[in-house]
C-alpha cells in the first residue's frame, strides 16, 4: 500500500487463543476491520484497537485473559482512546464476570456477534468522541463495557457472504493454506465440553457461500482448503431438516460438499477438522476413495478407549463402533495417518479404563495425538460427577500416554526414510538459508532444501531423515 493511504489507516492488534475456529474467526474479523481501514500490527503498543479472541476449553481460561488485560492496562491509561475488546468463548461464557473484573474493556462480544463488530466499534468511537469533548481527562473505570453475547436466533443455517465479510488475505504472506468455516456450534453435548454453551447449536453455511469463498481464496493463490467446524460431519443436516445423521435417509451433506470443493480446479488439497465418530457414515469413506484431493490424514477424536468412559462422556459411540469407522477409511486408504484427541483422568476413570485407552492407542497406531488432563468446566454436566480423579493420578496417566505416543510417532517418522512423498511447501524456514517447510500428503511436516522459492509448490521429496516433530528430504 502506498504512502498516500498510510495516513488514514488504523492499526489493530489481535491475539488469538484456542482452536482453529478461533483462528478463522480472527481472520474474518480482520476482513471486516479492513473495510474500516484497519490493518494488523504485531505490537499491541502500536494499536488503535486491541482485540483478544479467547478460548474457554482449558482450565482457568478467564484468569489467563484477565492477566493479559492487566498487562495491557498501562496502554489504556497512556492512550484513553485506545479501544480494547474481548471476543470468543470466554466472552460468551463469562461476560458478566469479565466486565466486573476488568471494567476498562470497551466491548465484550460472543462468536455470534462477529458480523456486528463494525457497528460495535463505531458506537464506542462515537462515545469516545463525546467523552473527549466533555472532558480531556479519562478514567479507565469511567463506563461499563458494552456486552453483546446473544446467540443467533435462526433455527438453521448461518451466513458469511464474502461481499459482507470479505476473507482477510495478506498479499505479502503468500498464504498457501486457509481455513473455511462451514458449520458452527455443536448438538452433541459431551458431558465435559463447553462448546454447545459457548458456540450454540449446529448451523451450516449455504454451499454457494462456501464455494464463493473457496474460489476467492484460490484466485489469490491458496492451494489447500481446510473445511472447518466443531463437527464437520453434521454439515448441512440442519439445511435438509434432519435432526441427526441417523434420520437423513443415508444422506451425508458433508460428503457432498467434499465433492463440490474438489471440483474446483485450482484446489490442490482438501483437509477438514473436526469429525465426531458418532456422525459418520460410509458415505464419507466413499468420498475418501473417490477424491484424491482429500489428503491422506484424518483427525478422528476418540477421547477414551473405555466404553465406561465413553458412556459417561456422552460420546454416543462405543469402542467397537469407533474401530468400525476407522476400518471404513482404512479399507480405501490403507496408509492414512490418523490423529486424535484424548482426555485422561475424566471423573470415574479407573486404572482399567486408562489401560483400555492405552490399548486403543496401541492398536490404532496414531501418527500423533492431542492429550489433556480433564479439568472442570463450569456449566457442564461433568462438574456434578462426584468421583473426581486426583491430580497426581491424572499427571501420571498423561505422562504414560504421551511417552507411549512419543515412541510411536518417532517409529512412524523413521519408517518414512527412503520413501518419496508429495509435499506442499507452506513457508520459508527462518532459521536456515534455502530451507523450506511443507506438509506431506499424510500431513507430516517436511523440511526441504532448495535455492528456489518453493512456497505453494507441490513437489516430490525423498525423505532422508526424521525426528519427533518433522521429516527432512531432498527434491527428486
Amino acid at each position: 500500500m502506498g504512502e498516500k493511504n498510510e495516513a488514514y489507516l488504523k492499526k489493530v492488534y489481535i491475539q488469538t487463543w484456542g482452536c482453529q475456529m478461533n483462528v478463522a474467526d480472527s481472520e474474518r474479523m480482520l476482513g471486516l476491520l479492513g473495510r474500516l481501514n484497519y490493518r494488523p500490527t504485531e505490537l499491541a503498543q502500536d494499536a488503535d484497537f486491541i482485540l483478544l479472541n479467547t478460548c474457554h476449553i482449558r482450565e482457568k481460561a478467564r484468569h489467563k485473559v484477565v492477566s493479559r488485560l492487566g498487562e495491557l492496562r498501562p496502554l489504556k491509561e497512556e492512550n484513553p482512546h485506545l479501544i480494547i475488546a474481548v471476543s470468543g468463548c470466554v466472552a460468551q461464557a463469562e461476560s458478566q464476570a469479565l466486565a466486573k473484573e476488568v471494567p476498562y474493556i470497551d466491548i465484550i462480544f460472543g462468536p455470534d456477534q462477529i458480523e456486528d463488530l463494525p457497528n460495535l466499534l463505531e458506537k464506542v468511537i462515537e462515545k469516545s468522541e463525546v467523552d473527549k469533548k466533555v472532558s480531556e481527562s479519562y478514567s479507565t473505570n469511567k463506563a461499563a463495557p458494552m456486552v453483546i453475547t446473544k446467540f443467533d436466533a435462526k433455527e438453521e443455517g448461518y451466513s458469511i457472504p464474502i461481499d459482507v465479510v470479505p476473507p482477510y488475505y495478506d498479499e505479502n504472506k503468500n498464504e498457501v493454506t486457509r481455513y473455511v468455516n462451514i458449520i458452527k456450534g455443536c448438538n452433541n453435548f459431551c458431558t465435559f465440553c463447553v462448546v454447545p454453551y459457548t458456540r450454540g447449536r449446529e448451523k451450516s453455511r449455504p454451499e454457494k457461500e462456501i464455494l464463493d469463498e473457496v474460489n476467492f481464496l484460490v484466485q489469490k493463490g491458496v492451494k489447500e482448503i481446510i473445511l472447518l467446524g466443531q463437527n464437520v460431519n453434521s454439515y448441512g443436516l440442519d439445511l435438509i431438516g434432519a435432526p441427526d445423521i441417523h434420520s437423513s435417509n443415508g444422506k451425508l451433506p458433508f460428503a457432498d460438499l467434499l465433492y463440490t470443493v474438489s471440483s474446483v480446479p485450482e484446489v490442490e488439497r482438501i483437509r477438514f477438522t473436526t469429525s465426531n465418530p458418532h456422525d459418520f457414515t460410509p458415505a464419507l469413506a466413499k468420498a475418501f476413495a473417490d477424491l484424491p484431493k482429500v489428503t491422506n490424514s484424518f483427525h478422528l477424536a476418540v477421547q477414551s478407549g473405555s466404553d465406561h468412559m465413553l458412556d459417561r462422556m456422552n460420546r454416543q459411540y462405543t469402542r467397537a463402533e469407533y474401530f468400525e469407522r476407522v476400518k471404513w477409511i482404512r479399507d480405501v486408504r490403507p496408509e492414512i495417518a490418523f490423529s486424535t484427541d484424548i482426555i485422561v483422568g475424566f471423573p470415574g476413570e479407573t486404572e482399567q479404563d486408562f489401560e483400555d485407552t492405552l490399548s486403543l492407542v496401541q492398536e490404532m497406531q496414531y501418527a500423533f495425538i492431542f492429550a489433556f488432563k480433564y479439568s472442570i468446566r463450569k456449566g457442564t454436566p461433568a462438574t456434578r460427577f462426584k468421583d473426581q480423579v486426583p491430580e497426581d493420578i491424572k499427571d501420571r496417566r498423561l505422562q504414560t500416554l504421551l511417552e507411549f505416543q512419543r515412541k510411536e510417532t518417532e517409529r512412524q517418522n523413521r519408517a518414512e526414510i527412503g520413501k518419496i512423498r508429495e509435499v506442499l511447501v507452506l513457508y520459508k524456514n527462518r532459521k536456515e538459508e534455502n530451507s523450506w517447510y511443507g506438509r506431506s500428503y499424510e500431513g507430516r511436516l517436511v523440511k526441504v532444501q532448495s535455492p528456489r522459492n518453493l512456497i505453494g509448490k507441490l513437489i516430490p521429496v525423498k525423505i532422508i531423515g526424521a525426528n519427533l516433530t518433522a521429516l527432512e528430504g531432498h527434491l527428486v
